[in-house]
């Protein structure tokens, strides 16, 4: 039987404030008041209901460490719902309010089985997102339908139009402050018939990353279905995260949704702006976006209009009417005349804030008609005299109130109660806005409040001349208050609107190798935009950071450069009477140049480098010594692989991963486990290296909430692990890993990729779909991929001459070219591609390029077949017997299967079969235990009459045989037991169908034959029918094949 409790905390609306029961008897106890912690000393239980009906109990319990905290608890189907609350000096009725609405919403039906009405409301995935390992929460208050006031005047007509300008996918509210855009949007969205996603923005959202996790929290609200893995925000690729939240929309939404963006006039950054230009242009066929706003926002309005896509509400729509006017007057209280209507809505041009601040002022007049005649002013000496009034008829303390709390951008009791020095804030908010004194509630539990924008600037201005003095302490108290609340984001921007830059800088010192490490560079230069340069420069942290920020917003290595020569500057002038201080800066340095001795080879100097940082760094525990730590040894690990030595390599790798914590994320972790993976794939444990690469689903899978997860890692990292599937020929499988990667990188919305972007890894993804349909018999991935390389080689050029990209771009389209038989495409790129078959690579370093090596020799060994008296053979050999020297150096079994493999192919094409099948036994040997199938399966009919005399020449299992041979696309299968046709068909091919066989060998659509050969798609689709029918052959592929088999192109 549950333990009867016997005191509750309730609130009455009857007396508007909350009262102690004790076995149901009220107590003469004031909540919150002067004996409140007392009380609390003393009990150890009791049951809360809040203001909202919400309810819990409430329990203090003692912790191993020591102390007693409070926690609050709520059972739901069978199960007890705990969460922490707080320690008994922090007690606060915000806290309860806010513990118990979360656990009451844990308990509420899903989202999906709610009506629509209910469901814009709940935060079930923002919860999530809110709750996790990160260390920066999303305010939820910021994504919650704004409730309308008691005084609210409906406006039908508004809604109306509203309703009809989802006709086009935008519709735009723009209008001077207090003309009732949000009040207008909140109304028609709580009554809306369908699924709406709100979100308040501020102007901290001009930091992309920050912006794009807001965006993407509210759009995952809009169905419940949508998975949380694609959250995360990345600094670099921002409508990768996005875009695959708007996949997942467009494939779940059935009926029409809604995104509403309100104060977008805050936003000023041209990323931002670009991100919400990506939106619309890409807005799924149900999804509708309403924006907002003071200003017209940076986008295609024109275009849009004319295409009829755009609805506007504009100043002179939102205007009140006269029966309007007479409505909201009412509803304050005030009854006024006819006559006194009409100046209202004269005096106000029927601006809602403006009605409403010179209603409040009637309030005080005899005469309301003889005051409105007599008044006269602009809206700036309108609003200075309200101010006046209004304030006038207010209690001292509570002109105190409103003038202290004016400077914060949100509000809630607690935090009103730390900037002011008065108590009970959450009480007076809530009189406040019972007074209608311009305050709004932000959350159905009315804890979040925050001033009318232009009543809040109205109350600043007043401050600002009767005590300047004070703003600076207001701001500063703001900052200790979110500080202590563990907000340092907030922390930070009062500290700097205070002018206290030393507590600024301090409080960014302890922020920046967080925000490093997740990926907020633009919200960290903007901080870093706001301090002095001398501060910077002085600061041993600081000066680190600074450096951090020029690849990222200033596009230049040269800028990188500059910014460290300045550190060392600053170092070399402070570092004598500071050492301690600058150890960290020093170790960045030591990092720079010890990459700039790995790229000239000076492996010992950049070991002694690293080596000389790391000692400096041992005896350093703070966070951003840590953090340095990591990248050295990240780097060790890299030095250590291109000298040769893999097995320090790889322990430092595994060290580093031991240690590093799992949460919160840490883009190091990622990366030692990736190169970790890279490792073993090519040492040929393949095995081990899928565990590795699982790792990134593993934190999708716990750690969603983290809104900056880098997809663009995340997403290579899967594709490493859909290439190990299709290795072993799960193919289906290896597609669906590449449908994830796809909701992060569109193959097919190719419009989307920026001109001025190097998108390898949206190349890599449709080359790895490319081959993986090439193996189940299709080619609709392929023709995507020669379609955009080229339409838009510029994609393929490397701006930077120093960069050197491990795996050819270009070498990745020859490889697929040859794959689907266009070996003269293939040539042409051997030709261009500067590598030659008697390069001598040496070390790993060079190794990088094996892809692209081994690309060649596939090339010469293509001529070879066509030539057997051609030297290329002898080329392909002397090119591999190179690689084999390497491959056996450095132990990489990966490596050196895939050469011996096509050392044999060479070998075959020679006519020195016997010694072509003692190699490829060797090979298949040591590919058995790990399961290599498709290396040598996509090898095709060379390959496979190998394999048909393969038995007595290796110890390969014959299961194992026959699972590549089973792996033969079907084109291929169809071919290794042909029928008996001579060269010469028996029906021969017409010169039209020919002509369509050529087209099928480029890869082209029955469409793309069509338009190409100027007949009807029905007559494409005949020819290509007919020419399978003829060649005995069961796809496009093996048309192509049996086509080259008979020399027919």
């Amino acid at each position: 039987m549950p333990r009867r409790i016997p005191y509750q905390l309730q609130w009455s609306d009857s007396i508007q404030m909350y009262t102690v029961f004790l076995d149901g008897k009220q107590m003469d106890l004031e909540p919150f008041g002067e004996r409140w912690l007392a009380w609390l000393e003393t009990v150890s239980s009791f049951s809360f209901q809040s203001r909202s009906g919400a309810n819990c109990t409430v329990r203090k319990e003692a912790v191993q460490r020591g102390g007693t905290y409070w926690y609050a608890y709520r059972r739901s189907n069978g199960r007890m719902l705990k969460r922490y609350l707080t320690r008994t000096t922090e007690l606060t009725p915000a806290r309860l309010e806010e513990v118990a609405l979360i656990l009451n919403e844990k308990q509420a039906l899903s989202g999906s089985d709610l009506p629509f009405a209910t469901r814009k409301h709940t935060v079930s995935h923002t919860q999530q997102i809110n709750e996790g390992a990160h260390s920066q929460p999303l305010l939820l208050t910021r994504l919650h339908l704004p409730r309308l006031p008691m005084q609210y005047v409906s406006r039908p007509r508004l809604l109306a139009l509203l309703q009809q300008g989802m006709q086009g996918h935008l519709t735009l509210v723009s209008a001077p402050a207090g003309s009732g855009k949000t009040m207008l949007l909140a109304e028609w969205a709580a009554t809306a018939h369908f699924p709406v996603a709100w979100l308040s923005l501020d102007t901290a959202d001009n930091d992309p990353a920050r912006f794009l996790a807001y965006l993407l929290a509210a759009l995952v609200s809009l169905d419940q279905r949508i998975d949380a893995v694609y959250q995360p925000t990345n600094a670099h690729h921002p409508e990768q995260a996005l875009a695959g939240v708007l996949n997942d929309l467009s494939r779940l939404l059935e009926r029409e949704a809604v995104v509403i963006l309100d104060d977008y006039h805050l936003l000023t950054s041209d990323a931002v702006h670009q991100l919400l230009r990506f939106l619309l242009d890409h807005l799924p066929a149900y999804l509708y976006l309403m924006i907002g706003t003071r200003v017209d926002p940076p986008l295609p309005l024109a275009r849009l209009r004319m295409q009829r896509q755009l609805s506007e509400i504009r100043t002179e729509d939102l205007r009140f009417a006269s029966n309007e006017v007479e409505a909201l007057t009412t509803t304050m209280g005030l009854a006024l005349s006819h006559d006194a209507i009409d100046l209202l809505e004269l005096h106000t041009e029927g601006w809602i804030a403006g009605i409403q601040l010179l209603t409040l002022a009637l309030h005080g007049q005899t005469d309301a008609s003889a005051f409105l005649h007599t008044f006269r002013g602009t809206h700036r000496f309108f609003l200075d005299y309200l101010s006046e009034e209004v304030l006038a008829q207010q209690t001292p303390e509570t002109q105190r109130f409103l003038l202290y709390t004016s400077i914060l951008a949100q509000m809630t009791g607690p935090l009103c109660d730390a900037v002011t020095g008065l108590s009970n804030g959450q009480t007076r908010l809530a009189q406040l806005l019972r007074a209608n004194l311009f305050v709004s509630v932000l959350d159905d539990a009315e804890i979040w409040y925050r001033y009318h924008a232009l009543f809040a600037e109205t109350l600043r201005t007043r401050l600002q001349k009767l005590e300047p003095d004070v703003i600076p302490e207001l701001y500063l108290r703001a900052s200790r208050w979110y500080e202590r609340q563990g907000h340092m984001e907030e922390a930070c921007d009062y500290s700097l609107l205070a002018g206290d830059f030393p507590r600024a800088a301090t409080l960014l010192t302890e922020l920046f190798p967080q925000l490093i490490e997740q990926g907020y560079f633009g919200q960290l230069g903007h901080w870093l935009d706001q301090l002095p340069p001398a501060l910077i420069a002085n600061s041993p942290q600081l000066s680190i950071a600074m450096p951090w920020m020029y690849p990222f917003h200033q596009g230049s290595s040269d800028h990188m450069e500059q910014a460290f020569k300045h550190m060392e500057r600053h170092m070399q002038k402070h570092q004598q009477s500071d050492a301690a201080s600058w150890v960290e800066p020093q170790s960045v340095l030591t990092l720079l140049h010890a990459i700039t001795a790995i790229s000239h080879n000076n492996f010992s100097h950049a070991f002694s480098l690293i080596g000389k940082a790391l000692r400096a760094l041992t005896q350093r525990e703070t966070a951003l010594s840590q953090l340095i730590s990591r990248f050295l040894q990240i780097s060790l690990s890299i030095m250590y692989g291109v000298s040769g030595d893999l097995a320090s390599a790889e322990q430092t790798l595994l060290d580093l991963s031991t240690l590093l914590p799992t949460t919160p994320f840490s883009v190091v972790h990622l990366a030692a486990l990736f190169l970790l993976g890279e490792l073993y794939k090519a040492q040929g444990q393949l095995h081990r290296a899928e565990a590795l690469y699982d790792y990134p689903d593993k934190i999708l899978e716990s750690h969603a909430e983290i809104p900056q997860m880098p997809l663009l890692v995340i997403s290579y990292s899967l594709m490493r692990k859909a290439a190990l599937l299709y290795e072993w020929n799960r193919l289906d499988a290896a597609t669906s890993i590449m449908q994830q990667v796809q909701k992060a990188l569109p193959s097919a919305t190719l419009e989307i990729i920026p001109s001025s972007s190097r998108p390898k890894l949206l190349i890599f993804g449709l080359w790895a779909q490319a081959r993986i349909e090439w193996a189940q018999g299709s080619s609709e991935a392929a023709r995507a991929f020669f379609e955009m390389v080229q339409s838009q080689p510029e994609i393929l050029q490397e701006p930077d001459e120093k960069e050197q990209t491990p795996i050819n771009l270009t070498a990745l389209i020859a490889r697929l070219q040859l794959l689907y038989g266009q070996t003269d495409e293939a040539i042409r790129w051997q030709r261009t591609c500067g590598l030659h078959f008697d390069d001598v690579p040496e070390t790993l370093q060079q190794g990088e390029r094996i892809f692209s090596y081994l690309t060649l020799a596939r090339i010469l060994i293509a001529q070879g077949r066509r030539n057997p008296t051609d030297k290329t053979l002898s080329q392909a050999l002397t090119l591999l017997e190179h690689w084999r020297q390497l491959a056996q150096r450095l132990d990489f079994q990966s490596w050196l299967i895939e050469i011996e493999m096509l050392t044999a192919l060479t070998l075959q094409a020679q006519g020195h079969t016997r010694q072509a099948l003692n190699t490829l036994g060797a090979a298949l040997t040591l590919a058995e235990p790990e399961g290599y199938i498709r290396l040598f399966a996509d090898e095709g009919q060379p390959m496979m009459h190998l394999l048909a005399h393969i038995s007595p020449y290796t110890t390969a299992s014959p299961a194992y045989i026959q699972r590549i041979q089973s792996a033969l696309p079907s084109g291929y299968q169809a071919l290794l037991n042909p029928p008996q046709v001579s060269q010469k068909l028996p029906d021969p091919l017409s010169g039209r169908e020919r002509e369509v066989l050529g087209l099928l060998a480029t890869g082209a659509s029955n469409q793309q034959i069509a338009d190409q050969l100027v007949i009807s798609l029905n007559t494409a689709k005949r020819h290509v029918k007919h020419i399978l029918a003829k060649l005995a052959v069961p796809n496009r592929l093996g048309a192509v094949i049996r086509a080259r088999e008979l020399h027919l192109l």
